[in-house]
Formats: structure tokens, sequence, C-alpha cells
């Protein structure tokens, strides 16, 4: 039998949790959550005091983005979430935690119908 990787998107850490616990359970060896983001690199401002530090980025503060250059301070800083004048797009609540499951095929199933059972999209 061939193995498979299946990857499920979750909106937040806490159900990616329950699903990484729930396939350990389960008997599933290879269980890995990550968490990813849109906006490259680290944040280079630590903003404690933004009167005296400049921010990095209108989407580090807005969107909470960190932001490694300058140009990717623009280009993040275009988004319409950053301004708040658009319909979004669903960022205040962004599906950027991913568990990740490697399996035999004929357990597939059983891990598909509990990342989704713990609210993730496959």
């Amino acid at each position: 039998m061939g193995e498979k990787s299946i990857i499920a998107y979750f909106r937040t850490e806490k159900n990616a949790q329950k699903a990484v616990r729930e396939l350990k359970e389960r008997g599933f060896d290879t269980v890995r959550m990550d968490h990813f983001s849109q906006f490259p690199g680290e944040n280079v401002v630590d903003l404690d005091n933004s009167i005296s530090e400049s921010p990095s980025s209108l989407a580090s503060i807005t969107m909470g983005a960190a932001i490694s250059s300058r140009d990717a301070g623009v280009l993040a800083a275009a988004h319409p979430d950053a301004s708040g004048m658009a319909g979004a797009d669903g960022m205040e609540s962004p599906e950027n935690v991913i568990v990740t499951v490697v399996t035999e095929e004929d357990r597939e199933e059983e891990a598909r119908s509990l990342l989704e059972w713990a609210g993730g999209r496959l």
C-alpha cells in the first residue's frame, strides 16, 4: 500500500490542535501543525510604543501582518483589509493554520473525516 498526504486548513489553532490530538489518539504517527501567512518574513519593528517607534507598514497595525521590508509593507498596505474601506475577504479570520497527516491509503478516509470533524477544510 502507498502513503497519502492530506492537508487541512483551519481558521483557529484550537480546532487544529483538536484535530492533531484526535489523529494521534487514533494511531496516526505522522501528524504536524504549522502556521503560515500571506505576508513574507517577520516583523522587523517591535511596536511597543506607537508614538516613539515607527510602524513597518499600515498592514502591520491594522492586520497584524509581519512585514520584513519596505516593499513588502507597501504591497501589504495595498490590501483592502488594511484600509478598512472595502468589503474585505475574510482576513479577520484567515485559514492560516494547517494540519498535515501522512497515512496509508486504507486509512485515508478516516483521516479526512477526522480533519473535517475538527473544522478543517480539505
